[in-house]
């Protein structure tokens, strides 16, 4: 037996700012650690890297409030949605997702407060401790629950901002590991709705010193609530990723919702924003699209795309004619032609059904992107291959601990074999026979190893020349 040592010379990648390719996952989706195994699982084959999971629904916890700290006050109860399971998904979502380096955000539902479901409302905090916030319209009549899927709280109304930044801010307290907040239904319900008696004394009270339409004071009330939620962030993780899923027609946003998002891109109140551009028909896709590029700020913006079957089905163009992946897949092309900053598909479940994201991530998502840029230089790999009775040794250093991906690609570079493994930091190990699908050995020759991990910019390229394999 004879044994062959080659010594790997090592390169840094460059870095690179990545395409975001994110999932909203719902909460029905995230209730067992099963579930989030498939998840994660799925994100990994698929080539995501970012989850938006859906952990406060509506005014309830599929998390533990004040998990750390009773800094600020959270007296929300366990959703409904758990079924009176102690598990939290949010702790176990991050954890999974660390290892694999795929960055999560918290989805967090905002002035929308109750299911629509009326059987819940007994046990929903904000509908029996404080009934009294939910808006009204210009009669003083208060919106009925079906109106919106649930009823809003008024935006207006001072302790209702003062309420929801403390159980955000103990959220972010709570869980280290978190990348972001995400926001959703940050808006009133309709132009019928805002009128609470105090949101009406204020805007009378600032009417005096001001000119002051009514829709810039509902304006302005999302608005100061994103504002002053930036700068709580700011105080407690400066680092904390803001972001919002907001309506894609910019002037239904405005006029419509008192949502002005571009205003918050424009002055860095939010990170990044998620258009919701959910339209079936292309023309009013690209429509909105370009209104976004004439505003800029495309590189803070992941589009949001359509990606359920509107019968509760499949998305394969079998089962879904009218809009089904490749409808998906022109919008990814088109949005990708573009300087936007990734995509995001509503929902993880609905793309899933019939293996759908299988099919649609073939054609679009053949690839793993890393996420954020490291503010220096990777240290080098220390990497030794050695081939001991036909099979394969590796022997390297990795500077972080995770779930780590590499391919050897060949000198058309095609992928000729491929694994992931979990390696610790510092010195590793690894053997594997180099086989083949077709059961042959990897040919002599001249190849490039990429090692990476995905969702990082740990990434590198070595060149390898291998003799034959089969050393007698």
């Amino acid at each position: 037996m004879k044994k062959a040592i080659f010594l790997i010379l090592v390169f840094n990648l460059a870095i690179l700012k990545a395409e975001i390719r994110s999932l909203w996952v719902l909460p029905w989706n995230i209730k067992t650690p099963s579930a989030i195994d498939k998840l994660i699982e799925d994100a990994i084959l698929y080539n995501q890297n970012e989850l938006l999971v859906e952990v406060r629904y509506r005014s309830d916890a599929l998390y533990t409030p004040n998990r750390l700290s009773n800094t600020y006050s959270n007296p929300e109860p366990r959703s409904y949605i758990m079924e009176g399971s102690n598990f939290d998904p949010l702790a176990y979502t991050l954890a999974r997702a660390k290892e694999h380096g795929i960055r999560v955000q918290a989805w967090l539902v905002v002035f929308n407060a109750t299911p629509l479901d009326a059987q819940h409302l007994s046990k929903n905090y904000i509908y029996q401790h404080h009934r009294d916030w939910i808006t009204t319209d210009s009669h003083g009549r208060q919106m009925r629950s079906p109106e919106q899927y649930g009823f809003f709280l008024d935006p207006g109304i001072p302790g209702v901002q003062n309420y929801l930044l403390d159980v955000f801010s103990d959220i972010v307290v709570s869980y280290p590991d978190l990348a972001g907040i995400h926001l959703d239904y940050v808006r009133y319900p309709s132009t019928n709705f805002g009128y609470h008696p105090i949101s009406v004394s204020r805007f009378q009270e600032a009417k005096r010193s001001q000119e002051l339409s009514w829709n810039e004071w509902r304006t302005r009330q999302v608005t100061q609530f994103v504002e002053k939620l930036r700068d709580r962030l700011n105080k407690i993780k400066p680092d904390m990723i803001l972001s919002a899923a907001v309506f894609s027609n910019i002037y239904d946003a405005r006029v419509a919702y008192a949502q002005d998002w571009f205003d918050w891109l424009n002055r860095g109140l939010i990170d990044y924003a998620y258009p919701m551009n959910y339209v079936t028909k292309y023309s009013s896709f690209s429509k909105q699209t370009e209104l976004m590029e004439d505003n800029g700020h495309t590189d803070k913006i992941v589009m949001g795309l359509r990606a359920w079957n509107a019968r509760g089905g499949s998305l394969l163009e079998s089962a879904s004619p009218s809009y089904n992946i490749n409808h998906i897949e022109e919008r990814i092309r088109h949005i990708r032609s573009r300087s936007f900053a990734g995509i995001a598909l509503f929902s993880y479940e609905g793309i899933n059904k019939g293996n759908a994201l299988s099919h649609l991530a073939d054609r679009v998502f053949v690839d793993s992107e890393p996420l954020e840029p490291l503010a220096s230089p990777l240290p080098a790999a220390d990497v030794h291959l050695s081939v001991i009775d036909q099979v394969f040794g590796l022997d390297f250093v990795v500077p972080i601990e995770g779930r780590w991906h590499w391919e050897l690609l060949n000198e058309q570079d095609a992928v000729v074999y491929s694994r992931f493994r979990y390696y610790t930091k510092g010195n590793n190990q690894d053997e594997f026979e180099g086989t083949l699908a077709n059961g042959e050995k990897i040919p002599a020759g001249t190849y490039l190893l990429s090692l990476y991990m995905p969702g990082t910019e740990h990434k590198y390229l070595i060149p390898i020349s291998f003799r034959a394999l089969h050393l007698e």
